[in-house]
């Protein structure tokens, strides 16, 4: 376990290569969050199949280039229901044993194009801090309430999220990605008034603008993990 260095508890695995993140995150973020799979048990092939017969072929490792899950995911794999696991999912579970306590995982990989590596970076580690600080995730939850972001939500279910995970998201994209919402048929006249509140909330609660911050800053908060 690494030392207490102020670190937030969010660890991002980095790869080199877009294929070994995602075949090696597939498993353990659709059961997570797929509006599909999620919170069951289910082979690689069951899902490669379903995922070809939605998209017409399987796309996987190049459509997501960015991942993140908490840390609960990890138990019903370490408990050997998703058995077997692949080569790649079991040197993955091993950079986390003995690690104790919530935490949070993201995932990029270093071949993507700078500016999406950074952005990519951005987003997930927004759904990190969503994750590990409850008053930042309180005060989103509040401002989301006071507004109709069911037009958004369903933006976000024509990319692919589930339900359960659309507050989460869509936090992320307004801060990060928010042209992403617009894309998808969500009013940017409502995307750019909510991202305004959020961006506030977020200002609030850490001191800085996620859209403006270098990524050099993002970094130095996050224990870095190579794979």
């Amino acid at each position: 376990m690494p030392p207490n260095t102020g670190k937030k508890k969010i660890y991002l695995v980095l790869c080199k290569k877009q294929y070994r993140l995602a075949a090696t995150f597939m498993r353990f973020q659709e059961h997570y969050e797929s509006p599909r799979f999620k919170g069951l048990i289910f082979s690689v092939e069951e899902y490669m199949d379903w995922y070809a017969e939605e998209n017409g072929n399987f796309s996987y490792f190049q459509d997501w280039s960015g991942f993140n899950i908490p840390s609960w995911v990890l138990e019903p794999f370490y408990d050997g229901d998703f058995n077997p696991l692949t080569e790649k999912e079991k040197a993955f579970l091993d950079l986390f044993r003995g690690i104790g306590g919530d935490f949070y995982i993201i995932g990029a990989t270093w071949d993507t194009k700078k500016r999406e590596f950074k952005t990519v970076v951005k987003h997930e580690f927004v759904h990190g801090l969503f994750y590990t600080e409850a008053d930042y995730k309180q005060k989103v939850i509040e401002e989301s309430k006071k507004r109709d972001t069911s037009k958004i939500e369903r933006a976000l279910s024509k990319i692919g999220y589930a339900p359960a995970v659309y507050l989460d998201e869509m936090n992320a994209y307004l801060l990060t990605g928010a042209d992403s919402l617009k894309r998808e048929g969500a009013p940017w006249s409502e995307v750019r008034r909510l991202r305004s509140c959020m961006e506030r909330v977020f200002k609030e609660c850490f001191g800085f603008m996620m859209r403006s911050a270098r990524l050099e800053k993002i970094i130095k908060q996050v224990h870095l993990l190579k794979f």
